[in-house]
């Protein structure tokens, strides 16, 4: 049987890298981990930023007992985080990812940080059998994700991806390929994901942040029409760019990267702007207020 010994490397440890006093917290999506955080967290570092990726409950080298966890967890992980975050830091920016944006919204609907980027948020997956998983839970008990992908064990990108997760494992033993075809998830899990999505969607109206939204506009997974929608529930400033990207907006080899590294920065530097602005404000004497007004 093969052994899930996944995410085993250093890049998928939450990391938490100081900088100076502004912050940001990154938050990745599914089944991802801090790793597809870092170049971005890296970026902001250079800029000056302190940046903090955390790693979801149950992701990563923890994915053995991702089934027992619920959206509640992680959307407390990030809660927590951030409140810490915040605790220390200012301006705070919160950043999230696919999942990781229906985390974020939630999280910025309770704790109001400084700024809220989404980077191709999930809320939902349009199909029929997405809206029925809680019943589907009941009947099919469990799923094989990789056999309904119908792996091309023979595709460079496909071992790629499969090795970045279960590093050292032999892709080319015909064992080993039918035992991942054979992995199972239980459906009751990708109702915890449905359940975040739409605790995201839900929390979108009671966000007062400035939001900056980014989308890919070959996304499969989170359609541009799924982002409009939500972004129609946002009653914030909202900043919303598409690029020519599918869903891995956070590969630094994509195409549309560039766009994406600078549509973030140049959101950042306006929140230490308006940070800057507000500390001066507070420095001010009532006096010196009063005759500014």
């Amino acid at each position: 049987m093969l052994s899930l010994k996944a995410f085993q490397g250093a890049e998928h440890q939450p990391f938490y890298w100081r900088a100076g006093r502004p912050a940001a917290l990154l938050v990745h999506g599914f089944p991802g981990t801090p790793a597809e955080m870092r170049p971005l967290a890296a970026s902001l570092q250079r800029a000056g930023w302190t940046t903090r990726g955390i790693l979801l409950p149950g992701f990563g080298p923890e994915l053995e007992t991702l089934a027992e966890c619920r959206a509640s967890d992680w959307a407390g992980a990030v809660r927590q985080a951030l409140v810490e975050l915040q605790s220390e830091h200012y301006p705070v920016l919160l950043i999230g990812y696919s999942l990781g944006g229906a985390l974020a919204l939630q999280a910025a609907a309770e704790q109001s940080p400084d700024g809220l980027a989404l980077l191709s948020p999930f809320w939902q997956i349009d199909h029929v059998l997405w809206r029925l998983l809680p019943i589907l839970k009941f009947i099919f008990p469990s799923v094989k994700p990789f056999e309904l992908l119908k792996l091309d064990f023979n595709d460079p990108n496909t071992r790629a991806s499969i090795e970045n997760f279960m590093p050292g494992v032999n892709l080319d033993d015909p064992d080993t390929q039918q035992a991942i075809r054979s992995f199972r998830l239980p459906v009751g899990l990708f109702d915890q994901i449905r359940a975040a999505g739409q605790g995201g969607c839900r929390a979108a109206t009671r966000v007062q942040t400035p939001t900056l939204v980014i989308q890919g506009i070959y996304d499969d997974l989170v359609r541009p029409s799924a982002t409009r929608h939500l972004l129609a529930r946002l009653k914030c400033p909202v900043d919303y760019i598409e690029v020519p990207a599918k869903h891995d907006l956070l590969d630094a080899a994509n195409g549309a990267w560039a766009r994406i590294e600078h549509s973030l920065l140049e959101f950042a530097a306006r929140l230490l702007v308006e940070a800057h602005r507000e500390t001066d404000v507070s420095t001010l004497s009532p006096v010196q207020t009063e005759g500014q007004a």
